[in-house]
This record gives structure tokens, sequence and C-alpha cells, in this order.
């Protein structure tokens, strides 16, 4: 009979194995197979989420050369790169201390790191990017695009900061109180749903979906020296932080339409177009050129592609009979044309 060591090695090994499974061309055939072992026991859920966290921090390490990709077919680069990523988690879990769901102080996972609870890491998205994390206590943080987090886990804290774009954060329950900092305001969680995010280089904004969250400004954020009392917000409430404390926004504030953002198809209503390209220029390097004010300003509801430039504009086009052109320096210009509708008629499908 394999003892508890081996049993745990083994467990490693097959999450391992599923991980790169389930990033490979076969997912989609194996789904229900995955779903049927991450049920058969609850550790299996734990495992994975570990080991998608570990290639998470890691998957970098194990990029492959330039001349290495460039010779590679493509379907051979993926399953090398997710062979050599497993083995990376693998090696990774030598200085992870495993520990059962059922024990005390651990229900939600394994033990963080080795070093005294330690733990470090920073997440990133890419333009055009939307990228979720599952933590090792089972919280999720959504990253939009173009958007930095770093975290510290330690035995009696959880804290992370916002160091560019916005992220939504869903905290799991846990003895430990999770922590974000953004410039210098922070938000407490208990037990919550919110999203934290960037108005200017020293303006932030708040919006809690579930739960409560204590807002506060703090002077000295690396050791949290609250030097404002902290603002207890409701659900479906926004609020703005900065050096003059904390203020109401109203609810209609609609960074990124609001609680939609976490997916591609958003839905607007009753958006300024201008609004609508800003966003839009937010996920993509091919740009849609502001247009004059009398196209700005008019207004539009729908469901729009946000990651795809080319679409939104033709969407725009046919909403407001506009033409549409690609300029040479990568940018796409909506005008005005001989035919257009009434603004009533602005609706996307």
């Amino acid at each position: 009979m394999l003892d508890e060591q081996e049993k745990r090695s083994a467990m490693r090994e097959e999450a391992a194995s599923w991980f790169a499974a389930m990033q490979g061309p076969d997912a989609q055939n194996r789904d229900q197979e995955f779903k049927a072992w991450l049920a058969a026991d609850p550790d299996h859920r734990i495992a994975y989420a570990r080991i998608a966290e570990v290639y998470s921090m890691g998957k970098s390490l194990v990029s492959p050369t330039k001349a290495e990709a460039d010779a590679a077919p493509t379907h051979r680069r993926h399953v090398v790169a997710l062979a050599a990523a497993v083995a990376v988690i693998l090696l990774s879990f030598s200085a992870i201390v495993w520990m059962p769901a059922g024990n005390e102080g651990q229900k939600n996972g394994p033990a963080i790191v080795a070093d005294a609870g330690q733990h470090t890491a920073e997440f990133a998205s890419r333009v055009g990017q939307i990228r979720k994390v599952q933590l090792a206590d089972g919280s999720e943080i959504t990253l939009d695009t173009d958007s930095i987090v770093s975290m510290q886990f330690t035995p009696s804290s959880r804290l992370l900061r916002l160091e560019q774009g916005k992220a939504r954060f869903e905290v799991a329950h846990d003895k430990r109180p999770f922590i974000v900092s953004v410039g210098n305001a922070i938000v407490t969680a208990h037990g919550t749903v919110f999203d934290v995010g960037f108005r200017s280089d020293q303006t932030y904004f708040v919006r809690l979906l579930r739960g409560s969250v204590d807002v506060a400004r703090a002077d000295h954020v690396v050791g949290h020296d609250v030097t404002s009392k902290p603002r207890l917000l409701r659900p479906g409430q926004v609020v703005e932080a900065g050096k003059f404390g904390v203020r109401d926004l109203p609810a209609s504030f609609a960074p990124a339409a609001g609680e939609s953002w976490t997916s591609k198809m958003r839905q607007f209503d009753d958006v300024r177009v201008g609004d609508l390209i800003n966003e839009a220029n937010r996920y993509s390097r091919l740009q849609i050129r502001q247009p004059i004010a009398a196209i700005a300003d008019l207004r539009a509801s729908g469901t729009f592609a946000i990651d795809e430039p080319r679409r939104l504009a033709s969407n725009l086009s046919l909403l407001f009979g506009l033409k549409i052109a690609e300029t040479p320096d990568n940018s796409i210009t909506l005008t005005p044309s001989d035919t257009k509708i009434s603004q009533s008629e602005a609706e996307a499908p």
C-alpha cells in the first residue's frame, strides 16, 4: 500500500497530467471525464487548482527559444511546451508543503509554501487578454486587459496590490483578512466579490458586487496605516478613492460596461459612441480613431465584441451609416456618409 507521501506524489502527477490534457487539442473530448475526476475527491480539485497556480507563475520558465519555436510545427510546439510546463510544475512541488483539505487551518486547500507560509507572486495580462487566476486559498482574480496584480500571502494575512489596470476579486472564506491596495487606498474584503481599477494615475474606483468591503485612504500603504475613516459599501455601490479620501460615484458609472467587463461580448445600454470606442481601444493594438463630435456623441445600445475593432467599426457603420477606412498607421476611421439612421434605431442585435 502506498504511504501518504507516495499518495500525494501520485495525486500531483495525476493533477498535472489532467492540467496538460485540458490545455491540449483533446480538451473538449475529455471534458466529461475530467469533471468526473474532479468530483471524485475534494483533494483532486485542490491539487488541480494548485497546479494551475504554479503553472501561471512559472510558465515563462519553459518558453522555447525563438529558433526552436520557428522550427517546430504548431502542434508539436504545443505538446512540447505543455510537457515542459508539467515538468516545471512537478519540480515546483518539491518546495510546497501539502496538507489534506481536512487539516485544521487549511480547510480550503494545501499550505502555500514551506518557508513559514510566505507566498509571493505577480500576475499580469497582456493587451486584449482577460485572465482568470485561481489562488491557493480558493479565491479568484480576473485581470482586465493590460493589468498587473501582485500578491503576498502570510500565515496571518492575504495582501494584494493592483499595480496597473483593473481586476475583479472573488474572495474565499479564510480566517486571514483579504486586503487589496491600489495607490494610497486600501480595500478590506469580507467574503465578497468586487472590482478595483484605475481612473487616472492618482484616482481609483471600487465597485462592490456582492458581500461587503471597507474602503479607506492610507498614506502608508505598505504598513496599511489608515488615515481616513473606512467606508462600508453596499452591493451595487461604487466609490472613487484618492488623496481626497473616499467619495461616492453614481451607480451609472460604468468603466468597461460595469459588471459585464469580464466577458468580451459586452452589453451596453445607451452608451456614448466615443466612450465605446475608448473601451474597445484598450483591448487591441488596432485602434479606432475618435471620430468627430457629431459621431462620438451618438448613443447606442446592444451587445458588442469589445476586442474585435473591425467588427465593432462595422457594427457602428451599420447603425449610423458611417464610412469605414483603415489608415497606413494601423488605425480605423469612422466618418459621416450620406446614409444615416435615426438615433432611436441605434441598437445592435
